[in-house]
């Protein structure tokens, strides 16, 4: 049994020890690295900062992930060290061994639970590898027999989905709203979502996207028609594209501050569009930015770039490149309203099972 300082001082002064006695004992045992209640303190402080964040309101002195991102715009050599920080405290709470920025897993590590072995009713996340090499993190409750929404989140440039998961905190609000949940991860970051931003060429993000939502619907019980993708910053232009290129997966994209940079006139799309008119980075209003040495277009007029019975619901606030508090409620009570009208009925429309879902 472990004793701390002050536990055995007064061990010895209960048997009358004198002082010059307890005075050396202290210095002895401080000397030889004995636990005290100062260090015991200072362990459990640090196991406490290792865990992964939420969206609950932060003690006084720490910052969200939100705050975080204001501080230090996406692709600065500050934000890059918060996201790896933030994705080193996730990968080791949750048992995985992931690269910061790198699509692929640098290793997998069996989870403590998956959805062939958790109990019914069990919350769980997990570090899933494709076949394809690409990687994702899945969170979901095993609900047997239910068919439920899938959201799909797509980091921004130089991020990665740790750091994603703390700037939403869409995981503990998919507990409470009965939805899957897939965290994407970039090949060295970035997206390939148009004229912007990918640093590899020639890489099919939309192909890894629909093997992700494959892989999820053998995993858990998924509704084919209501599988939605939203992004942020560049995650956000690449939900936009996914959402106009694979119209037969996605039933809606949310983009909070990104664009849409690709063609997108084959099939009627439902998007929301977030987006802080102070935002520099990806300007509302369009045009050069040099943060990216992209020229953007007009969010104002993005309902003029695609078919006319498409529904797209820009919601413009006084803010800047960032990912506002309410935006996860936001993106999904206008996505739960969204269904693919090809894919209703499939399997007997199971998710009617799911109550307080639309």
């Amino acid at each position: 049994m472990a004793f701390g300082h002050r536990r055995v001082i007064a061990l010895l002064v209960a048997v009358g020890l004198p002082l010059a006695a307890l005075l050396a004992t202290q210095v002895a045992l401080e000397a030889t690295g004995f636990p005290s209640a100062t260090s015991a303190a200072s362990a459990a402080h640090v196991v406490a900062e290792a865990s992964p964040g939420t969206a609950t309101a932060p003690a006084t002195g720490t910052t969200t992930g939100a705050a975080r991102h204001a501080a230090a715009p996406e692709g600065t050599a500050a934000a890059k060290s918060g996201a790896s920080a933030s994705s080193s405290a996730g990968t080791v709470a949750a048992g995985t061994a992931a690269s910061p920025t790198s699509g692929a897993a640098s290793s997998t590590v069996t989870p403590a639970a998956t959805a062939a072995t958790a109990a019914a009713g069990a919350t769980y996340t997990e570090l899933v590898t494709l076949a394809s090499g690409r990687s994702y993190d899945l969170h979901t409750t095993v609900q047997a027999g239910q068919r439920r929404p899938l959201v799909i989140l797509l980091h921004a440039y130089l991020h990665d989905a740790a750091a994603m998961r703390d700037l939403s905190g869409a995981t503990p609000y998919s507990d409470e709203h009965g939805f899957v949940l897939a965290y994407g991860h970039a090949i060295d970051g970035a997206w390939n979502s148009g004229t912007c931003c990918a640093g590899v060429n020639g890489v099919d993000d939309v192909a890894y996207l629909r093997e992700l939502v494959a892989d999820v619907e053998r995993r858990t019980p998924v509704d084919p028609a209501r599988v939605y993708v939203w992004g942020y910053s560049n995650g956000g232009m690449m939900a936009a594209r996914a959402v106009c290129e694979a119209p037969e997966v996605f039933a809606a994209a949310g983009v909070v501050a990104g664009a849409l940079l690709v063609p997108c006139q084959q099939a009627p799309i439902r998007m929301m569009h977030i987006h802080g008119t102070q935002d520099t980075t990806v300007p509302w209003r369009g045009g050069w930015s040099d943060y990216v040495k992209v020229t953007f277009p007009d969010s104002r007029t993005e309902s003029s770039r695609v078919t006319s019975s498409s529904v797209v619901v820009g919601v413009p606030w006084d803010g800047g490149h960032d990912w506002p508090w309410w935006a996860t409620g936001k993106l999904w009570e206008f996505s739960s309203q969204q269904r693919l009208a090809s894919q209703q009925g499939v399997d007997g429309d199971a998710d009617d099972a799911l109550p307080g879902t639309p």
